[in-house]
């Protein structure tokens, strides 16, 4: 898998120093001055378009660092404003599982990946993230259990009576046995396992 090269990000004053030079260079193409300050295609013409909203015709006004370095400094308060709900949401969430053991903490992050990040909550947890995912890695939920041993049950019905039962007689033969299941639900299992009844009508 290829990865992908993340962006470089420049500071307001470079971006500033860059905008000026390329107005000091006219004479030299955008593109020219870009390839020469390695910078990516394409950054002078935006970078100049963001300057000129703070130009005053006297470049030593332009308040373009001061304006964005105040944004800037907003921006990151609410990122960590954001961060730190987000670790209160997290710790409050897993307090009940924090004294039933590391297994049970860790049942807790697999069921709220979708909710939160693996690194944020390994942070909150105070759990190595290459702790986490060995764990995982060997993890089966008890839906898994139980889908697991319904399909062997089924396979061994299925083999026993000579693959002449479908999902209808398959689902009487599991529910006599004790298992809450549909015949629907048999159906898929069968479907997932590749087995088919050489009976076609029951």
């Amino acid at each position: 898998m290829i990865k992908r090269k993340t962006p470089k990000k420049y500071d307001f004053a470079f971006k500033e120093k860059a905008v000026l030079l390329s107005y000091e260079r006219h004479s030299t193409s955008l593109a020219k001055l870009e390839k020469e300050l390695g910078i990516y295609t394409a950054a002078l013409s935006t970078w100049r378009r963001e300057y000129a909203k703070f130009n005053t015709g006297d470049t030593s006004e332009n308040n373009y660092v001061k304006v964005n370095i105040e944004k800037q400094k907003i921006q990151e308060f609410e990122k960590k404003t954001k961060k730190s709900d987000l670790k209160f949401k997290i710790l409050k969430s897993a307090g009940k599982y924090l004294h039933q053991g590391r297994h049970m903490v860790f049942c807790f992050m697999a069921s709220n990946e979708k909710l939160y990040s693996i690194r944020l909550m390994c942070e909150v947890l105070d759990i190595h993230r290459c702790t986490y995912r060995r764990w995982k890695s060997g993890y089966i939920t008890e839906r898994q259990k139980r889908k697991s041993l319904i399909q062997k049950e089924i396979t061994y019905i299925f083999f026993a009576f000579k693959e002449r039962y479908g999902c209808t007689r398959i689902t009487k033969e599991l529910q006599n046995a004790g298992y809450k299941i549909s015949c629907s639900t048999v159906y898929e299992y069968m479907k997932e396992l590749g087995l088919s009844s050489k009976v076609k009508k029951e």
